[in-house]
This record gives C-alpha cells, structure tokens and sequence, in this order.
C-alpha cells in the first residue's frame, strides 16, 4: 500500500512540475508566440467565492480560493475540526462535539443528531467566476478509505451563476474487514447552487438545493471478555465484533431561498424560504443477536423509520446606518414527524404544529479593529436564544443563552428494540467565552477561557444494572457546570519552521446525575516545515501533528437509538495520535502524504475514541486537488 501511493505521489509531482517548468518564461519552443499574459489570465483571483451570510449583512467579501499547501492533509472530519469531535473510530460514522455547545436552535428538532457534522459542514458557496471553474478532490486512504469530491461552477452571465458539488465517500471497514471493498461507510451528497443579481443591484436571489444520503454497516463495536486489553480492540485475525447484518441510514434533503429588494439606501426587504426533510432508519436481518437488550416489535426483520420535516418563511427588513447593520423579523416554521410504530392521533405530543418566531440581528464594523454582532429570536413563549460577540484587535469575547424545545427521540420512542414516553422540559443553556490576543510576526498567544452551564439537560444513560432496556433517555432537574482555561501559541524560527500548540484544562464544577463527560487535558500541537519555490509556483508544507487527551469516560454509542450516551463502564485510554505529512502545491494542484497514528509502530494498541471502537492504525494517506480555470 505505502509503495503504491508512494509511486503514485512522484509520477504526479513528477508531471505536474513537467508543466510548470514548461509555463516559466523562455522555455516555451513551439507555441511561443503565445505569451505568458494571454495565457495565464484566468486563476484563483478570477474564480471568487462569497457566502450568503455576508450579503445578507450588508457585508459583501470576495474570497480567494484556497490553494495553499498548509494544513491540506487534514481531510477527514476530526482532525478539520482540530479533533474537537469523538467518531466510531472510521471516516463517515456515527460523529459528536466532545464537548458541548449550546443550540441555536430552540424550536423542535429530530433528535437524531449522530450525523449532522456531514450535512452542516457543507456550507455552500455562491461564485463569481470570469472562467467556468472546475475543482476535483480524491483521496486514497489507506485500508480501502475513499474520499472524492467534485466542484463546477460558471457565470451566466455577469450577474448570474449556477454550480454544484459532489462528494463521495466510499469507505472500508478498519475492524473485521473481509476483503477490499467492505465497507463500512457509503455516502453520496450532491448540492446545486445559483445566484442572481438584477443590473441596477434592485433584486438579488440566491437558491440552493441539497442532498445527502449515508448507510452504514454497524457493528455493535468489538466483542471483548471481562479481562480484556486495549491491545485486544486492535487484533487483525479472530477478532468478532457483536452485528454482521444491522445498518443505519442517514437520509437529508433541502430545498433554501433567498431574496431582496432594495428599497431605498440603507433598507432592504428580504424573505427566506426554508424546507427541510430527514429520515432515519436502523435495519438488522438479526434481531435476536445478543447485542440486543430489549425487543419490542417481534418481527423476522428489524425496520425502523422515523422521518421528520419542517418548512419555515422568514420576512424581514434589514440596512445599513453608517457603519451599523441592523434587522428585524417575523417568522413561521410548520414541522411534522412520522414514527413508524407509533399512532400519532391523539398523542400527548404535538407531532404537527406551526412555530411562531420574532428576532433581529445588528452588527457594527469599525475599520478592521473592531467587529460587534448580535442575534436574538423568541418563540412568543419562555423559548428564546440570544447570542453576541465582540472581535477586536486585543480580544476576542462571545456569549450565548438559549432556551429550547426538548428533542422529539429522547421524548418518545419505539423501535423494534427501544421504547419510552417522557413529558421532558425545555431545556436552558448559557455559554460565555472570550480571550486575548497577541500576534507578532515570529509570536502569537490567545489565552483564552470558556464558562458553560446547563439546566434540565436531557442525555442519555448506561445502566447496567438494569433489567431489560440499559440505555435510556433522562433529564437532569439540576446543572452541569464547567470551565475551561485555554492557552494557544504560535512560534515560528528561521521564517520557515512553525511550532503550535492549544492545550485546554476543563474543571466540571456541577455535575448533576453525571451528566457531563469531558476529558480534563486536551491538546493539540503541529510541527512544521514549509517554503516556497520556483517563483512560487512550488509550496510546500512537511512536519508532525499531535493529538492528545487525559482518560475519561468518553460516551458510548448505542446502534438501534442512533445516540450517543453517558457510560462509567470503561474508561477511555489516552493515547496520543500522532502524524507524520508532507503537503505540496505546484501550481494550481496540491498533494499529500500522511502517515498515521504512527506511534503504533511501537505500540500493539491506539486510539480508541468510543468504546469498543478502535480507531485506525499506522496506515498511509495519500490525496490530492486540481483546480482547472478554462
């Protein structure tokens, strides 16, 4: 596998330095009587990209396309989120924040949230393009873990663009994996995108369309004795895990209109169309496997389903006041939820209902040194969100408090193996963080803290001394508190090697019913080389990350409910992960190599993020992208 990639990597490296030593001035034979300006004319700085909430504040930017070789190893979606998520152990599984966050949602919602990172980290760009723009990403991990991502986009016309996405991800199973092509993971996610402005600037629209679609095979996690080891999660031969014929399926569709009208300088009327779908389902051909602690619907095939769907209209006006953004707005969200095994008529809970909301944003933008924003949206009721942040120079500083409506699984559930009714509370949540900053051209430091804390929490718990069902839903009557003090620096030597580091402390102050599991120490570091050549057509990015954190009680994950939970059954190991990479960009092209978790060369265990739930070995990485301008 190493050799193969290796190859791979110098056969492009090779060819695509072929072309750029071609493109450098003087070298050109044959079609010389083209010169470097004709040529070269369209690139990053033609194909632009914005994001819809930058126009909606009145806040316009043009972004440039990334093509810097920094950091472009980091593709899964732990180590892009700087490992603040804990998954199944593989790419595409079941993902949750490590540590909490207060929602911004406080209207009813699903419960199913395993796998919202895939669908919320596809944040579509709008583009502005003088040359259809075409970006392809592939990655070849190692063990059978494929990641492929596909980007076109064009101008109309001057004031109209459209485009798409395409992401694959097809990817192996890292425990008791038959042959190649065993997958545990296969998720298809397609956008289509477009933009439009009228020529005096009186109307704009923007729409997008979105679709993802994830099946995974589950495993239950590794089937181990009383006595077990670390070591034994990590066995390639006569390893058995507890499900060989149990999936779960993640199903999201989208549909979100935008639109405006000037109305005079500085005001604007806008209204926002939002609708949105999600199914969910856990299928097992095995439903008297004994990973199962509980069985309500007795059938030769488990099927369950759940669907849920929302359409929501925001009308509102918004401007600009010198340097000052304001809006104000009214809103109306329907939603509706399907249970498969559940009679909905007459139940206690509101399966269909229209949500009232109220709210407004401001923000204030003074030069480039200071930056206020604002948000607050109320329900007519005791539910509300409120949130606002200050960026300056000096400091950074946010805070946050919501109070919401419980989720609609921890409520009430049936499933061939799950069932529960409970009459669960809003839930409240108030977050406040902030830090300092220092930045200097060879030293950086941001120290930092967060403050959080939660009342009538709703999770869900392991105990093991129950009869029957072991994982429940519950909510806490009292609160979870914590603090968290932060210190993130940043050193460069010799204007090309770079050391960083973040390390967060978190204390829990109050922890009711133990709610709250967070590891004390959590650190992440990055060792770098990185320099550009050949009048910079050349770039490149060589060095170390590492990711450590302290022994906790990391959730467990229950297959048949899709939920993570609270566990004191097996306390997870803190073993550090540590990669080794190589990044280059050649021109409009950039390549990885990455080798993981490389301390298991040493050592016959690793990461275990979940438990039962190895995470993966010393395997090779390699990917690479090449965007194409014309």
């Amino acid at each position: 596998m190493f050799s193969r990639h290796f190859l791979t990597l110098l056969f492009v490296i090779a060819s695509l330095a072929v072309r750029a030593q071609d493109d450098e001035p003087g070298s050109r034979v044959g079609s010389s009587i083209i010169d470097d300006s004709t040529k070269n004319v369209y690139g990053p700085t033609t194909s632009l990209y914005f994001y819809e909430s930058d126009f909606f504040r009145n806040n316009f930017t043009l972004h440039t396309l990334d093509t810097a070789a920094w950091n472009f190893h980091r593709f899964n979606y732990v180590q892009r989120n700087n490992n603040f998520y804990q998954d199944l152990g593989n790419i595409g599984t079941a993902i949750r924040p490590v540590f909490t966050e207060v929602t911004e949602t406080i209207g009813a919602t699903p419960g199913f949230t395993a796998y919202d990172l895939y669908w919320n980290s596809e944040t579509v760009k709008y583009y502005n393009t003088k040359s259809p723009y075409a970006n392809v990403k592939w990655v070849l991990g190692g063990k059978g873990r494929s990641y492929a991502r596909f980007t076109f986009t064009r101008n109309i016309n001057p004031r109209w663009n459209a485009g798409f996405d395409y992401r694959i991800l097809q990817i192996d199973k890292i425990t008791a994996r038959r042959s190649k092509g065993d997958r545990t993971t296969k998720s298809n996610y397609f956008d289509f995108f477009t933009s439009f402005q009228s020529k005096d600037s009186l109307y704009s629209l923007f729409f997008n369309a979105r679709r993802d679609f994830i099946q995974v095979d589950e495993n239950g996690g590794v089937q181990t004795s009383e006595d077990f080891k670390f070591s034994d999660l990590f066995l390639t031969q006569n390893i058995q895990t507890w499900l060989t014929a149990a999936e779960s399926n993640d199903k999201r569709g989208a549909l979100h209109l935008f639109h405006q009208l000037n109305l005079a300088s500085g005001l604007q009327l806008y209204h926002t169309s939002d609708l949105y779908r999600q199914i969910n389902r856990f299928n097992d051909t095995d439903p008297t496997n004994d990973y199962y602690d509980f069985t309500v619907v007795d059938s030769a095939k488990t099927r369950d389903r759940t669907e849920f769907k929302s359409f929501r209209n925001e009308v509102g006006i918004k401007g600009s006041f010198f340097k000052a953004f304001y809006n104000g707005y009214a809103a109306v969200r329907q939603y509706s939820i399907d249970y498969k095994y559940i009679y909905e008529n007459n139940f206690f809970l509101d399966t269909k209902k229209v949500e009232p909301y109220v709210g407004g944003r401001i923000g204030l933008q003074v030069d480039s040194l200071v930056e206020v924003k604002g948000w607050a949206e109320w329900m007519l009721d005791d539910r509300y969100m409120v949130q606002g942040s200050i960026k300056t120079k000096w400091f950074e500083a946010a805070a946050k408090r919501s109070v919401s409506t419980p989720a609609f699984v921890p409520q009430a559930y049936r499933g061939s193996h799950d069932l529960w009714i409970n009459r669960f509370g809003n839930t409240e949540g108030t977050e406040l963080k902030g830090n300092l900053i220092y930045e200097s051209k060879r030293f950086s430091i941001y120290p930092g803290v967060r403050f959080s804390t939660f009342r009538n929490y709703i999770f869900f718990k392991e105990d093991t001394s129950a009869v029957g069902q072991k994982v429940l839903p519950y909510q806490t009557s009292g609160y979870q508190t914590w603090v968290s003090p932060e210190l993130n620096i940043s050193l460069t030597l010799f204007d090309h090697l770079t050391l960083k580091g973040q390390g967060i402390y978190t204390r829990i102050l109050e922890n009711s019913d133990d709610a709250m599991q967070f590891p004390e120490m959590f650190v992440n570091a990055q060792i770098a080389y990185a320099d550009i050549w050949f009048n910079g057509n050349f770039d490149f990015q060589a060095g170390i990350d590492a990711h450590w954190k302290s022994s906790y009680y990391a959730p467990g994950y229950d297959v048949t409910s899709q939920q993570f939970y609270t566990q004191k059954r097996y306390l997870t190991p803190s073993f550090p992960v540590i990669d080794i990479f190589l990044n280059v960009r050649i021109k409009h092209a950039r390549i990885f190599l990455k080798y993981n978790n490389s301390l298991m060369l040493f050592s016959n265990y690793g990461n275990v993020p979940t438990p039962f739930y190895p995470g993966i070995r010393n395997l090779v990485d390699f990917g690479f992208d090449w965007s194409f301008f014309d």
